[in-house]
């Protein structure tokens, strides 16, 4: 009976006692089978961005099948970048950071340079600074007396140091926009011919109908030219200002948005007094020049604003288009050249005006 006993407790003592058993092997074993993270990567080792901009970042784990993925991210400085749970990086203002993705099993990091450049998009110009009080811009001329907008002349943007100025005339010798140079405007009446309409883009947003890049309100309108025998060189420039102009200082202009403004688009289309409707064969180039801090020329970047060279040619340009500024390199000032297939014995006779917005500066 006591070897019964013993046998049934023994028992009892098993059967109560196995599925504990059984789980601990299955625990040990599941320790033994679990596949560990020995890499991580990223798809993208470096972004560029502008304020407002957001990019995703695809993280990849090695082994493929190692059994905790988890992942975490993070921004060096939320300042300028922020990135979500899912890897989506936000740009929130001009510098740089680093955004690393870490797994939670093993700590191993993958990590991406983010450049978050200036923007200059004209948003927050105050209305003094504006071509007016109609879309002809009386007051970027000498001549005008008014008050409101006030007298203009340039602009100067506070967070780059750039400026953006009106040309000294040939014929009048003053401040004038007959001289060319750049005003900001926010004028795109599409349907005005001419002369009068000089500060119009020819460009309206479909859900805001304005005229900037995106829909927005405000962008920057250049005119003039390299004109020797008339007008002189008066290209249209961005420069900082020397001494006081800071002639030592040098950026690099990423890329801009450029589009016609409607004096020059209508005159394209239509031909007006003086130019030619465009047809086969035509074009109008826009041609960047950049220049160092000691003057010496960095090269030239071309941007066709209308091209009928061709059968698929787009004819003339009516969306604002990225035009990429890198190759000019690391310059103190950039020059803006008109050129067309439609000349006279005055210059050229298709109107030397062009739009631009969005400038991402790289300071």
């Amino acid at each position: 009976m006591k070897t019964t006993n013993k046998f049934s407790n023994w028992c009892k003592i098993t059967l109560m006692t196995l599925p504990a058993l059984v789980m601990m092997t299955l625990v040990a074993c599941e320790k033994d089978s679990a596949v560990a993270i020995t890499g991580i990567s990223l798809d993208i080792a470096a972004l560029e961005l502008t304020p407002g901009d957001t990019a995703a970042l695809a993280a990849t784990v090695s082994p493929g099948d190692a059994t905790n993925k988890a992942l975490t991210w993070q921004s060096s400085s939320t300042a300028i970048a922020t990135v979500n749970e899912k890897g989506v990086v936000t740009a929130v203002s001009a510098g740089t950071a680093t955004v690393t993705v870490t797994a939670l099993d093993g700590g191993q990091t993958a990590a991406c340079a983010v450049t978050v450049f200036y923007l200059i998009d004209f948003e927050n110009v105050p209305a003094t600074y504006l071509a007016g009080p109609t879309a002809k811009g009386a007051n970027l001329y000498n001549s005008y007396t008014g008050t409101s907008p006030a007298r203009y002349t340039g602009y100067d943007d506070a967070g780059s140091g750039l400026s953006m100025m009106v040309n000294e005339s040939v014929w009048t010798g003053e401040i004038d926009f007959y001289g060319g140079g750049i005003a900001i405007s926010q004028w795109n009446d599409m349907q005005t011919a001419g002369y009068d309409n000089q500060c119009s883009v020819y460009y309206s947003d479909a859900a805001t109908h304005k005229g900037g890049y995106k829909g927005s309100n405000t962008f920057a309108l250049a005119s003039g030219y390299n004109e020797p025998v008339m007008m002189g060189d008066a290209r249209s420039t961005i420069s900082f200002r020397n001494e006081e102009k800071g002639t030592n200082k040098e950026c690099v202009f990423n890329h801009f948005y450029v589009t016609n403004s409607t004096y020059a688009a209508l005159s394209m289309k239509n031909g007006d007094a003086v130019a030619k409707q465009f047809g086969s064969g035509d074009w109008f180039k826009l041609v960047i020049e950049g220049f160092n801090k000691t003057g010496t020329s960095t090269g030239t970047v071309e941007f066709y604003l209308a091209d009928f060279r061709e059968t698929s040619s787009p004819g003339v340009i009516t969306e604002w288009t990225k035009v990429d500024l890198t190759p000019l390199g690391s310059v103190a000032a950039i020059k803006f050249d008109l050129q067309s297939s439609d000349n006279g014995s005055y210059g050229m006779n298709t109107p030397a005006y062009f739009c631009f917005d969005n400038l991402a500066v790289k300071l």
